[in-house]
């Protein structure tokens, strides 16, 4: 009985550090060649991304439900204007299910001005909207796209101090001109 019990516990362990790798794979987040999004933004004006200026690019996908969002956009707001002057664009995206949801929530927020954003700001359920980020399960979630239009990684839920000091360190290192 004692080895038939060695045997099993062997058997189970080896059969966890097989299928560990495959578990590791099939959590791996897939990230598209080279990301598309396109649509009207929240002032009217067309917008499409444009991975090929060279631009460090933050796509943010919140909702006007989503506490955190509420909470961190004025952050994200206060970086983009510190570091746009050092190639470094930031796109936000609404997943709210109506425009009028957004409508409602920008009489209020001091952060979201639909006529002069200073960034684009889209509605991803807009008919004329089209991206290939896929499905967005948990807002916030952000994707961060290298100076060579490739998406670097992606952060999901609220970005803390440390991911923002890592977002300024790779517009640092790579400046305009330089492909990350």
């Amino acid at each position: 009985m004692f080895s038939m019990s060695r045997l099993l516990v062997a058997a189970v362990l080896s059969l966890a550090a097989i299928s560990t790798p495959f578990a590791h794979a099939a959590d791996k987040e897939v990230f598209p060649s080279q990301p598309a999004l396109a649509g009207t933004m929240l002032n009217g004006k067309p917008y499409k991304l444009d991975t090929g200026k060279g631009n460090i690019i933050l796509v943010t996908f919140w909702a006007t439900w989503c506490p955190t969002c509420q909470a961190e956009m004025p952050a994200f707001r206060k970086f983009y204007e510190a570091n746009k002057k050092s190639g470094f664009e930031l796109v936000t995206v609404s997943i709210d299910d109506a425009m009028s949801d957004i409508d409602d929530y920008a009489k209020q927020a001091k952060w979201l001005s639909k006529a002069n954003q200073g960034f684009p700001s889209l509605w991803r359920n807009a008919p004329d909207y089209q991206d290939n980020f896929g499905k967005v399960f948990a807002t916030p979630t952000v994707f961060l796209i290298g100076r060579d239009g490739k998406v670097l990684e992606s952060f999901k839920g609220g970005i803390k101090p440390a991911q923002w000091a890592h977002i300024k360190a790779i517009i640092q290192k790579h400046p305009p001109g330089t492909k990350s």
